[in-house]
This record gives C-alpha cells, structure tokens and sequence, in this order.
C-alpha cells in the first residue's frame, strides 16, 4: 500500500478516501507535496480501482519511476486500463505547439493529450471520456492553470460533478504560498477550490527552518465541504514527516525519528 504511517492519520475504510469527496492538497515552493499524490495513486490501484491521473506539471515518467519504488508498475496497469495518463504539460500553451509527441506505442506515451487550442468544454470531454466508475481523479497540479489563463472555475465544477456522479474522489494539489496573497487572481483561485474541498492535507515547511530528520509539517484539515464520513474517521490533526527513499515517514510534532 502507500504509506503506513498516514494511512493510520487519515484512517479511511480500507485505505480509500470517502466517495463523492474532494481531497485539495496544497503546498509551498519550500515545501512540494507531490509525495501525496503517489500515496493515493498506490492505495487506489492495489484495491483494484481505477486511477485517472492529469499530469500538468510532470510527464509518465516521473510518476512512473515512483510509483516503481512504491511497488507498483503503472505502466502494467496502464496496459490493462486500470491507470490513464492524461498530459497537461507537454502541448498545454501555445509555446510548444512544436513540442514532439512521443510514438503511440511507446510505454511513456500517455493515454490521451490536452492541447492548448482546446477549450475548457474540449479538456472536459477529453477527461471525462476515460473516467471510469469510481475513479480516483488526480490533477497535478492545478496552479498551473491561472498561469496558463485558463477559465478553472468552469473546469473544476465540472470534474467535480463528474467525480459525484461516478461515486469517485477528486484529489488536486496547488500552490499556496503565502507570497501569492498578493496576487489577487491566484489568491481568489486558492480560496476558491479550498472552499469546494472537503478535505485539505496542507504540507508547509518547518516553522523552525530546516531540520535533518525532518523535511516538513502535514496539516490535516476539514474542508468547508467535509462529510460525515470524513469527520467520523479523520481526526484533524498536525504532523511532522520525513521523505525516505520508498517510503515517507509521518510522526507527532516534537517525536523525534531515527
């Protein structure tokens, strides 16, 4: 599974998050949160649910190579249609219209590709077309759309109605520096999708600076849309973590780790 310790954190039924829920995960440029992500990924595809990962930020590759540290070979569950990559990155802006797709047989071509002349309805209908039910929905991460002038309120509502209906998650991570308060569209942009989430896991750097044994603090916090489910197995709560290299280590605040 993904990693022990956060698991016996959020304590979901059987390692999954609640159907119907919105998981927002938001980070630093001190902090990345991208760890997250693969933990999600893993607990999703060894209980045999499907994975639709849009990947704005990093291509196959990158989750390919941690997932295998993780024990899990996307590339296999790609085959089988239990994973889809979805790339947001590569032809995502009218910068790389000359940008070359990778052959279609090739094991790190992705499943589909958004294009930058697409509209927000076309990058739905793209999306869309690979949830299957149940899915656990990955956009990573999101911040990329204000820098790219996308319309991200419509798209957001829409996968979000479209994770309800198939009895799916959303799961999205996002930049939230405190710098960015001063940007009055990112600033909008950040309290607008933690308004609609109903579960944030916040991951900021040590307050004390930096620290060899440990890399970070995990917030786990409701969402103004949290459920009773939610509520009824996740404590909120703050905690230390430690990012090895197959694995990621979640402690009490002030407990040190060997």
């Amino acid at each position: 599974m993904g990693y022990a310790t956060l698991d016996a954190a959020l304590a979901f039924p059987n390692n999954l998050p609640p159907q119907q829920a919105h998981i927002a995960i938001t980070d630093t440029l001190k902090s990345d949160a991208n760890f997250l992500i693969h933990h999600f990924i893993v607990n999703h595809l060894k209980n045999d649910k499907p994975v639709v990962l849009v990947g704005f930020s990093q291509i196959f590759n990158h989750y390919f190579l941690i997932a295998r540290k993780l024990g899990i070979n996307l590339q296999t569950y790609k085959q089988s249609g239990k994973f889809v990559f979805i790339d947001g990155l590569t032809h995502f802006n009218p910068y790389t219209p000359q940008t070359p797709y990778p052959p279609t047989k090739a094991p790190t071509a992705p499943t589909a590709t958004l294009e930058y002349n697409q509209d927000p309805k076309s990058f739905y209908e793209t999306i869309a077309s690979h949830v299957q039910p149940n899915a656990l929905i990955v956009l990573d991460d999101i911040s990329t759309w204000i820098y790219n002038g996308m319309d991200h309120a419509a798209l957001l509502l829409k996968l979000k109605a479209l994770t309800e209906r198939v009895q799916g998650t959303l799961l999205t991570i996002m930049h939230a520096d405190e710098e960015g308060t001063e940007d009055m569209e990112q600033d909008n942009f950040v309290k607008q999708v933690l308004y609609g989430s109903s579960l944030i896991l916040q991951v900021q750097p040590l307050h004390s600076g930096l620290a060899r044994d440990v890399h970070g603090q995990l917030d786990i916090i409701y969402g103004p849309q949290s459920t009773v489910m939610i509520e009824k197995h996740t404590p909120p709560q703050s905690m230390h973590y430690k990012i090895l290299d197959n694995n990621v280590h979640f402690f009490a605040k002030g407990i040190a780790q060997i």
